[in-house]
């Protein structure tokens, strides 16, 4: 089979049909701050394989398309479209793809202290495995973040550390732990989450949410901690929060009959929430929406 010619760095693989890829100089990500030094796309070859002992930067890896096994740290974990692995430093790794069905990954490089503890943070340090849902969210933002290292804009590598940045905010905010996407656990956390989307306006209180749900208090909120990002009743507050601050401010609603539509008992309590929530009164909304 073909195979594409040498590219530098030397750390692109030649197992590849097709490829578009980035890298920036080596020393863009030199010193603290969060910086891309390389990604890309890959369509693996049939006989693809990789093996390392580990890398220097931390690499977050995605699967769009394809099947494969990968063994990182020891550990043995299929690959299918969704699936998001993290390595580095002494993380040592090795990517095959299915024969059958060749995988088309992206590749992004961090850099910087400031990387390495975002990744802390979203759960995606190195050695992390992780199942992200919605695939194509995840990939317009890989083919931005490619699309500013292959351009020719004078702040590219600052243009390509946002678009990492946003990248690992967003996996962060998608991911599910390895294998517990199939969890009936995780059926019943997706199914309370959408009742509270589509039935915030009626739901007052975490009691309302579990009772519609059939299941307890307490079990919604560990339902949320295991698989969301935040606590069910901010949540909640959230959605009617803002579909509050909305109708005062783009629908021109009164502060008394937006209260009445989240059954609020009075105007003063609805006032007192949305200050809590945004930190203003509502009739400030009503004020930005006059001068307008």
């Amino acid at each position: 089979m073909t195979r594409l010619p040498h590219t530098e760095p030397t750390y692109f693989s030649a197992q590849v049909s097709a490829a578009r890829r980035f890298y920036l100089r080596p020393d863009a990500g030199a010193g603290r701050a969060l910086a891309a030094l390389s990604g890309g796309w890959e369509r693996c070859l049939p006989d693809y394989r990789i093996r390392r002992p580990g890398f220097p930067h931390p690499v977050i890896e995605f699967v769009a398309h394809g099947a494969g096994t990968l063994t990182l740290d020891g550990k043995n974990y299929a690959l299918r479209p969704g699936s998001v692995f993290v390595y580095g430093r002494n993380h040592p790794h090795t990517i095959r793809t299915s024969p059958a069905a060749p995988l088309l990954k992206y590749f992004a490089v961090a850099a910087g202290a400031e990387a390495r503890a975002l990744l802390r943070e979203c759960r995606l340090e190195p050695g992390a495995v992780v199942q992200i849902l919605h695939t194509d969210r995840v990939q317009q933002i890989f083919d931005d973040l490619i699309s500013h290292g292959l351009g020719d804009h004078p702040n590219r590598p600052r243009l390509c550390a946002v678009a990492l940045q946003y990248l690992i905010l967003k996996l962060g905010d998608l991911a599910i732990p390895y294998g517990e996407s199939e969890l009936p656990a995780f059926a019943t956390y997706r199914r309370c989450r959408q009742y509270i989307a589509e039935n915030f306006l009626r739901t007052r209180t975490l009691q309302d949410a579990a009772d519609a749900c059939h299941v307890n208090v307490s079990y919604l909120c560990r339902l949320f901690q295991r698989f969301g990002r935040e606590r069910p009743y901010r949540y909640l507050q959230l959605l009617r929060m803002n579909h509050a601050a909305d109708l005062l401010r783009n629908h021109s609603r009164l502060v008394k009959d937006v209260a009445l539509e989240l059954e609020f008992e009075n105007a003063n309590n609805f006032s007192r929430a949305f200050r809590q929530w945004f930190g203003v009164p509502p009739e400030r909304m009503l004020h930005a929406r006059d001068k307008h």
